[in-house]
């Protein structure tokens, strides 16, 4: 199918509890094409996160095959979740420390400009990229739910918290979201976004094994 102008501006939005609504151009409603364009950008979103997993991963410092194992299921749910492609101006690195050591978020924006100069020249979102950076305790041994919801906890943590990351999730939400999300505080927040990702089993496995530590 030959490319056209439009194509790319059609996208899926969180639209009230788990759906999804299409947003596109006044012209796709009369377009015959529309349903062929909307597939190509759902073709295009799943190979960029695929692209986006793989670089977490490979760029990531995880030590225990264990950890990682659920760093890439963790992140194959969330990525394929309706907030999703709100990642997509962020890299996720993940590194594995002892379980001594405390867990904490660094998260570093970027703007294009410096990007582009670090990058050779690479084309990047006009509004930047952040590095978020999360440190993983092995503090789980055995305990693959507990471990997965960690790292889905800390994940939405880092998009609660920062104003970057509310600003990311924000565009994708329908009004009526966005309203009641930039209402929340940091902490309704994060508890919405793992609603979100379906990740309520393992989040509280996590915080059960925070409360009473086996």
């Amino acid at each position: 199918m030959e490319r056209k102008e439009c194509f790319g501006s059609i996208q899926e939005v969180v639209s009230g509890d788990d759906m999804t609504m299409i947003q596109a151009t006044f012209g796709c409603r009369e377009c015959l094409e529309f349903r062929e364009c909307l597939q190509f950008a759902k073709d295009q979103e799943e190979l960029r996160k695929q692209n986006m997993i793989a670089r977490c991963i490979d760029l990531s410092e995880i030590h225990s095959n264990e950890i990682g194992a659920c760093l890439l299921e963790t992140l194959s749910r969330i990525y394929s979740s309706p907030l999703g492609s709100a990642l997509f101006n962020t890299l996720l690195l993940f590194y594995e420390v002892p379980r001594e050591a405390s867990s904490f978020i660094l998260n570093i924006p970027f703007s294009a400009s410096t990007l582009k100069a670090i990058a050779g020249g690479e084309e990047f979102p006009e509004d930047g990229f952040t590095l978020r950076i999360v440190l993983i305790q092995r503090q789980f041994p055995g305990l693959r739910k507990a471990t997965m919801g960690f790292i889905a906890h800390e994940v939405a943590r880092a998009f609660s918290s920062d104003e970057s990351g509310v600003n990311q999730v924000l565009s994708f939400l329908s009004d009526a979201e966005a309203t009641k999300f930039r209402k929340m505080d940091p902490k309704l927040r994060t508890g919405w976004l793992i609603k979100k990702w379906g990740f309520q089993d393992e989040v509280e496995a996590f915080q059960k094994e925070i409360e009473h530590p086996r």
